[in-house]
């Protein structure tokens, strides 16, 4: 299959391997990922699994990352002595 895929992880989607085996003995394993996704990896070789491991690496720095900046304004509010007030808001049908 070429192309592009998106599926989307859930915090509570478990990711784990799973090996069966299949026809006269051979081995086969796949990385799960929820039950969105599995990735067939019986014939990668360990440079590609630890690529696949490093670029997973990499988005896990990027999540600590883009959540650690989504926290920016609440700590700057804090020290500040401020403290975040929500505002009700309604729809309505009239335009701005």
């Amino acid at each position: 299959m070429t192309g592009v895929v998106g599926v989307s992880v859930d915090a509570g989607d478990v990711v784990e391997t799973a090996y069966r085996t299949g026809y006269k003995g051979r081995q086969y394993a796949t990385l799960r990922i929820g039950n969105a996704l599995g990735l067939d990896v019986a014939d990668a070789s360990p440079e590609v699994l630890r690529e696949i491991a490093a670029a997973a690496e990499e988005l896990a720095a990027w999540a600590e990352a883009r959540d650690a900046a989504a926290e920016v304004p609440n700590q700057v509010a804090a020290e500040g002595g401020v403290r975040t007030i929500g505002v009700p808001y309604q729809r309505d049908r009239r335009a701005a």
